[in-house]
């Protein structure tokens, strides 16, 4: 008995659609914590997990245009936590809520500009320049508060955060909103399609007559934006912003993305994959923490689901390759066969 078609087709399977492998991850977890947890089938769970994935979620799109051009953004966490902190700063100084959220937001656009500028422009590693303005745009914001939480935040500011509409929590709302406009972006549009050409093959889009700097730092900035946006949301669900927020928050972000079916290497991603890949991370953690999941092996387990992402990734990149090698072959080889006759 052979198992090779069966093999091809599971490749196929996991290879050609990470939406549908994370979306059935989702649901087997679901289905085994049902069976042990009883809080598995309460929807305040679900919207506890929702809610939690909110955050990885709007920054993850920032971050798969990102990765999409061929790009990597590592201050992600510190944007993150800058702009809570700025914006509840901001709002605590009197400033009216949409005001105070968009000179949040406005921080998080600066230092994307900067980080495009400088690796486009100045020709810098996209890694160099990033871990850079990680660490720069941390120590700024915790030497400008002192190492404390700015709280006492006005009502209007924290309601967007706390809030619901038709029992579902606002958080909720802006999530699908961004995402849904994200995919949009990337999926219908000139300038989406711009991305992808400009993660795929820069010197064949410059040739196009796309201005591959100008576009990638453009989509820095975006990116800088999205992680701004989530963390001034952070702020007003916390009712603080704390110079401690954002951790690690960066490799989240990643994470979501690549588990997603985004390509480190360009070209290859999707805004509905970085969203599941985000709400996978979220049922991982807030289900192993009610299956009284010892906090060490939580941490290996999500681990573990980044390097299996990782790994399709080259398998997916080694495929396209091996592919594309076939064919170019293949009409080769048509072309000697037509010459001889």
């Amino acid at each position: 008995m052979s198992f090779g078609p069966a093999v091809a087709r599971a490749n196929r399977w996991l290879l050609g659609s990470p939406e549908f492998v994370v979306a059935a991850v989702i649901l087997l977890f679901f289905a085994f914590g049902a069976t042990q947890s009883q809080q598995f089938l309460n929807p305040e769970t679900w919207i506890n997990i929702l809610r939690n994935a909110v955050f990885i979620g709007i920054a993850g799109c920032g971050a798969t245009l990102v990765l999409i051009t061929g790009g990597l953004d590592l201050s992600v966490g510190s944007v993150f936590m800058a702009s809570a902190v700025g914006g509840a700063f901001l709002a605590s100084s009197g400033w009216p809520t949409a005001l105070a959220m968009l000179g949040a937001v406005g921080i998080g656009i600066l230092v994307g500009t900067v980080n495009g500028i400088l690796v486009n422009y100045a020709q810098i590693s996209a890694i160099i320049v990033t871990l850079g303005t990680l660490f720069a745009v941390r120590a700024l914001a915790v030497t400008a508060t002192g190492g404390s939480p700015i709280g006492s935040l006005p009502d209007d500011f924290t309601a967007v955060g706390q809030g619901s509409v038709f029992g579902v929590p606002n958080l909720i709302w802006f999530a699908f909103l961004v995402i849904a406009l994200a995919h949009v972006v990337l999926h219908y549009t000139t300038f989406g399609w711009n991305i992808r050409a400009t993660g795929g093959n820069p010197l064949a889009a410059r040739s196009m007559g796309i201005n591959t700097r100008r576009l990638s730092t453009i989509v820095y900035a975006v990116g800088g934006g999205l992680a701004a946006f989530a963390g001034v949301l952070m702020a007003s669900r916390l009712g603080s912003g704390s110079p401690s927020l954002g951790n690690g928050f960066e490799l989240q972000v990643i994470a979501a993305a690549i588990i997603g079916g985004t390509s480190i290497f360009g070209s290859i991603g999707s805004i509905p994959g970085t969203a599941l890949g985000a709400l996978l991370l979220s049922v991982l953690t807030t289900g192993l923490v009610l299956l009284k999941v010892d906090p060490a092996m939580q941490n290996f387990a999500v681990g573990a689901v980044i390097v299996f992402a990782a790994g399709i990734d080259r398998l997916r990149k080694t495929q396209m390759f091996t592919k594309s090698a076939r064919d170019t072959q293949l009409v080769r080889n048509h072309k000697v066969q037509g010459a001889s006759k």
